[in-house]
C-alpha cells in the first residue's frame, strides 16, 4: 500500500503528512479553498495509481479532476438516504475498496437529513474508512455550531481550520503534540496552496488559549489585564498578530505566570495514540507503533509468517513484554523457550529475547513492548 499525501509540501509539513486511513475534516467556509485541497490530494493519489472516489451530494463532479470515480448521493440518487449510503460505502470498502475518498461539504446533506442524521452518518462512516484503510477528506462549515463540531472532532483523526487566511491544525492523531494547535498563514493561488508560519506567533496563540482556558478567563477579561482590546487578544490567539513585550509583562505579572508559559504552553497530552500506518514499516515484518524513546516505552507490531523465525534488531536489556494477538509463537530466552498463544503475554525482566518462531503454518502476530 503506497503512502498518501496532501499534494502540497508545506501542508504536509504543517500536518505531519497523511497517514493511511486518516479522516481529515476541513473547517472551511470557502468552496475554492476546499476544491484546491481536494485537487492536490486527488492528483497525488492518482499519480501513484491509487483509486479516488468522490462522494457528491449535489449531482456534480469535481472540476479539473479527471480520473476520479463519482458516487452520486444527490436527492434523485438511490443512495440519497443516509443509512443506504452508509451501507453502500461499507460494501465498497469490503469488496472494491478505493484508496481515497473526497466528500462534499456536509452542509448540503445536513439541510436534507438534519443535523442528527448527518452526524450519525459521519459517526458510522468515518470509523469504517479508518478500519478499511481509506484516506478521506471531509468539509464542514464553521456555522455548524460548537456542539456538532466538537462531536466531529471526537471522532475524526484530523481536524483543520482553513478559514480566511488562517491554517490551524486542531487535531492530528499519531503526530507529535508540538505540531498541533499552531496557526499558519494560508495562501491560495493558481499554483495551489501554501502555508507559512511565524513560529513565535503560533506559540503565543497556543499559550494564550491554553492559559486563558485553564484559568477561566474570557478574551475581554484577558484584554483588560493586558491593557489592550479584546480584538487584539482574539487576533493574537488566531496567530495573525503578536503582542508587545509590555503587554506580555502585564499579563505575566498580574497572573503570576512566567512569560515562557505564555509563548510555550503546549499542555502534556492526556494520551498518546500511535496510528498504525499500513504503508510505513521499519522492516518487512515490523511496524514501529511507538518508537519515541523519550516516552519511556516503545511498542512494535511484529508479523511472523507461518513456520518462520525472527530476531530482534538489537537486544533489549530492560523489561520487555510480548503479547500475542494471534497464532502460536515460541520465544527463545536463553535456555527457556516458552510458547504463547493468542491472548497470552510474556514479561521478560532478567534475560534477553533472542528470537521468536511461528509454530504453525498460519501467520502469527504479536506486540513487542520495550521499557526504556
Amino acid at each position: 500500500m503506497l503512502p498518501v499525501g496532501t499534494g502540497f509540501a508545506t501542508v504536509d509539513g504543517a500536518l505531519g503528512g497523511l497517514i493511511t486511513g486518516d479522516n481529515v475534516v476541513w473547517i472551511c467556509d470557502a468552496d475554492d479553498i476546499y476544491l484546491s485541497l481536494c485537487r492536490g490530494f486527488a492528483r497525488t493519489a492518482l499519480a501513484n495509481d491509487q483509486r479516488v472516489l468522490h462522494l457528491s451530494f449535489s449531482d456534480a463532479s469535481l472540476p479539473g479532476l479527471a480520473g476520479v470515480e463519482p458516487l452520486d448521493a444527490g436527492v434523485r440518487s438511490p443512495f440519497a438516504r443516509p443509512s443506504v449510503l452508509a451501507d453502500e460505502l461499507d460494501s465498497r470498502f469490503a469488496v472494491d475498496r478505493p484508496d481515497c475518498v473526497i466528500v462534499d461539504d456536509l452542509s448540503t446533506p445536513m439541510r436534507r437529513w438534519g443535523p442528527a442524521a448527518t452526524l450519525d452518518f459521519f459517526s458510522r462512516t468515518c470509523p469504517s474508512m479508518l478500519q478499511a484503510g481509506v484516506t478521506a477528506y471531509w468539509s464542514v462549515g464553521s456555522g455548524l455550531g460548537r456542539t456538532t463540531l466538537d462531536s466531529i472532532r471526537q471522532i475524526t483523526q484530523c481536524l483543520i481550520d482553513v478559514r480566511s487566511d488562517r491554517f490551524r491544525v486542531l487535531k492530528a492523531e499519531g503526530r507529535p503534540a508540538s505540531q498541533q494547535g499552531l496557526s499558519y498563514r494560508l495562501a491560495v493561488d493558481d499554483a495551489g496552496i501554501t502555508v507559512s508560519t511565524a513560529p513565535t506567533g503560533g506559540r503565543l496563540a497556543r499559550g494564550l488559549v491554553a492559559l486563558r482556558h485553564e484559568i477561566g478567563l474570557t478574551q475581554h477579561e484577558l484584554a483588560t489585564i493586558g491593557g489592550v482590546t479584546a480584538s487584539a487578544i482574539s487576533q493574537a490567539e488566531s496567530g495573525s498578530r503578536g503582542l508587545s513585550v509590555d503587554t506580555l509583562l502585564r499579563i505575566s505579572d498580574h497572573l503570576s505566570v512566567p512569560i515562557d508559559r505564555l509563548v510555550n504552553a503546549t499542555p502534556p497530552p492526556s494520551y498518546r495514540l500511535a496510528r498504525h500506518d499500513r504503508s510505513r514499516r521499519v522492516a518487512d515484518d515490523v511496524v514501529a507503533l511507538v518508537p519515541d524513546t523519550t516516552i519511556g516505552v516503545r511498542v512494535f507490531l511484529v508479523d511472523v509468517a507461518g513456520g518462520t523465525t525472527g530476531t530482534p534488531d538489537q537486544p533489549h536489556p530492560g523489561v520487555e513484554v510480548i503479547a500475542v494477538v494471534r497464532g502460536l509463537v515460541q520465544i527463545e530466552l536463553g535456555e527457556d523457550r516458552p510458547v504463547l498463544r493468542g491472548g497470552d503475554a510474556l514479561v521478560v525482566e532478567r534475560t534477553l529475547v533472542k528470537s521468536w518462531r511461528n509454530l504453525r503454518r498460519e501467520p502469527a502476530q504479536f506486540f513487542r513492548m520495550l521499557r526504556d
